[in-house]
């Protein structure tokens, strides 16, 4: 079997059936087609569809995912909306963050757009230690 049998099966359909005739008005003859030969170009946009746009769609998703059951305390995050904080308490569905000395913000997680730092317990240290000198 070879790639042109093949394209022909799946265009015109199997070659022991005879496609029905029929007569035009100026009485020539046409054959019809197979079902496969309008059918195969549309699955074949929907397969490319699939595979350029679906599944890397899918993968960022599953990434963005990833990046979020990754959060801890004390992470520097950026928001959508290009807020830039760190993580002060972690709910279900929301996150709190600090954006400045006494300013805390609310927000969703899926609007958590990219972790900046990690959490660094020694960073975390001297924080302390600049908020005691402070006071």
């Amino acid at each position: 079997m070879n790639f042109h049998s093949i394209t022909n099966f799946l265009f015109f359909g199997p070659p022991e059936t005879a496609a029905p005739q029929t007569t035009t008005a100026a009485g020539a003859t046409t054959t019809a087609g197979s079902i496969w030969g309008l059918l195969f170009p549309f699955v074949l946009i929907f397969g490319l569809m699939y595979f350029l746009i679906i599944m890397p769609q899918k993968k960022q998703e599953k990434k963005h995912r990833d990046m979020l059951s990754k959060l801890k305390k004390d992470d520097k995050i950026l928001t959508q909306s290009g807020i830039i904080g760190k993580i002060v308490n972690i709910n279900n569905d929301f996150v709190r963050i600090r954006t400045a000395d006494r300013t805390e913000l609310d927000i969703t997680k899926s609007s958590i757009v990219a972790i900046l730092s990690k959490s660094n317990k020694e960073e975390n240290k001297k924080e302390i230690k600049k908020e005691e000198n402070k006071k």
